[in-house]
């Protein structure tokens, strides 16, 4: 599985984020006067747009300059404030009649995915950026806020949609910084708030601190262990509080609450995380959630020597997934931890012959890396609902 080579640290990712919500500064130069902005040209591409020419209009974006593109939208950001401050009838008005700023939104964040998420580099690795586009739709989304009273719904899915799309694509800065510039507008926004505790737990997951050879074992090498250690361990606990934070905002988030679950069992707290399996496993309805929390529960009663009850869970799991090499292997080493041996190769059999006839990943697999399509679906869909 690719990993992204960008590396940002937590500074340079904030001024980042900062950056995006800073509306473009206007140069010295004038904007050639438009009586009813955007120009003809910009108006037709974004139409183009939100027709079924959309790639076509993606494409045809890159040849268009920065000092062009800045005069339409601050001739359209001009409008959008007279139309914000009047009552009643205003002439601006008619400008955002005829120009849709969801697709002209859409249109350059497809852009900015094309020409920033996942360039490949080598087999192994990817390289990812923020470019230019970005900071046209943080302009945009402060337009359409201006004019659109129903924009915060949209806009919350839309940057949801872009975290998730960025993680896909294995930019996991980049997704960070997404779902932070959209928090910046939406603080309480519980499925935004999930993604990023499950960005921040990929970054975590895939933060390694190696331990000092005990050749170089002196003073200052132990040093550098504990503050790395110290380091990780602080990441950890961030991520512990997103996911409470998701769950403030929204109590019926399971997938938050079983991944806080997962977070406190790694900062070595097992019945906090014990308790939150069990309530995920009261309360969803999600077979793959479920799945995962009878493993992870399994999991907390094998550690504390409990080693029927955690058969019982890896049970549990394996009639949700039939399939499953995860749940198969538990309930084999619970079993032979209890002294069963007869009972753990039984199992490891028939878990070794289910796994030839499974179909699809086993989420239990994909977990550390949340690996989905869902932020190009969303993406897709928003597009979808603006062709007229």
């Amino acid at each position: 599985m690719p990993v992204p080579s960008s590396k940002i640290c937590g500074s340079a990712l904030l001024a980042l984020t900062a950056a995006l919500l800073v509306p473009a500064v206007a140069s010295a130069a004038q904007c050639p006067p438009v009586r009813v902005p955007p120009s003809p040209e910009y108006l037709k591409l974004v139409t183009r747009y939100a027709s079924n020419e959309h790639a076509e209009a993606v494409l045809a974006l890159k040849g268009w300059s920065g000092e062009r593109l800045r005069c339409d939208l601050d001739n359209l950001h001009a409008a959008a404030v007279a139309v914000s401050r009047c009552r009643g009838k205003c002439e601006d008005r008619v400008v955002f009649e005829r120009f849709q700023v969801r697709a002209a939104l859409l249109l350059h964040a497809e852009r900015e995915i094309m020409e920033q998420f996942g360039v490949p580099v080598t087999e192994q690795s990817v390289t990812c950026s923020t470019g230019p586009q970005a900071q046209t739709v943080e302009r945009l989304a402060t337009i359409l806020l201006l004019v659109d009273p129903e924009a915060k719904a949209f806009l919350s899915r839309f940057y949801l949609a872009m975290t998730r799309r960025a993680q896909w694509s294995h930019c996991i800065p980049e997704a960070e910084q997404w779902a932070r510039t959209g928090l910046k507008r939406f603080p309480k926004d519980g499925p935004l708030l999930m993604t990023l505790g499950i960005v921040l737990e990929t970054t975590a997951f895939l933060t390694l601190v190696p331990a000092p050879r005990a050749a170089t074992l002196g003073p200052q090498a132990v040093r550098q262990f504990e503050a790395q250690t110290a380091k990780l361990g602080a990441l950890w606990e961030r991520v512990r509080r997103t996911f409470e934070e998701a769950l403030a905002a929204d109590r019926n988030l399971h997938e938050a609450r079983l991944r806080l679950g997962r977070v406190l069992w790694r900062l070595d707290r097992p019945e906090p995380a014990r308790a939150a399996f069990e309530e995920v496993i009261s309360k969803s309805g999600d077979n793959v959630v479920l799945y995962l929390a009878h493993l992870f529960l399994g999991r907390i009663h094998e550690d504390q020597n409990r080693l029927a009850e955690a058969e019982k869970e890896y049970q549990a799991a394996l009639a949700l997934r039939p399939f499953s090499e995860a749940a198969a292997v538990a309930i084999s080493h619970a079993r032979l931890m209890m002294g069963d041996t007869a009972g753990a190769r039984e199992a490891m059999d028939q878990g070794l012959e289910q796994v030839r006839l499974r179909v699809g990943a086993d989420p239990y697999k994909n977990y550390p890396m949340s690996h989905t399509r869902e932020g190009q679906t969303d993406l897709d869909a928003l597009r979808k609902a603006l062709i007229r």
